[in-house]
């Protein structure tokens, strides 16, 4: 049996409403992130087929550094351009 459902008929928000949480959602406060911080924060899985795993290898190696040492660093100066 099937069982009909009627909806609810729900108030407009108010504009005053909706531009008083867009005011508030514009000015949030920002964190001063510290970037010397542990990397405790999140964690990724990234997966490699051969020939990029190679490469990260390769060019971990040749800049002394680990891989997820390279990883990050590569990230970041991406992110400074």
């Amino acid at each position: 049996m099937v069982k009909r459902r009627t909806p609810v008929k729900q108030d407009p928000i108010p504009d005053s409403q909706i531009e008083a949480f867009a005011a508030g959602a514009d000015g949030a406060p920002t964190k001063n992130l510290d970037p010397e911080a542990p990397h405790s924060y999140k964690k990724i899985n990234v997966p490699f087929n051969e020939f990029e795993f190679q490469q990260l290898e390769s060019a971990a190696r040749e800049s002394g550094r680990s891989k997820l040492n390279y990883l990050r660093w590569a990230m970041l100066e991406q992110a400074k351009k």
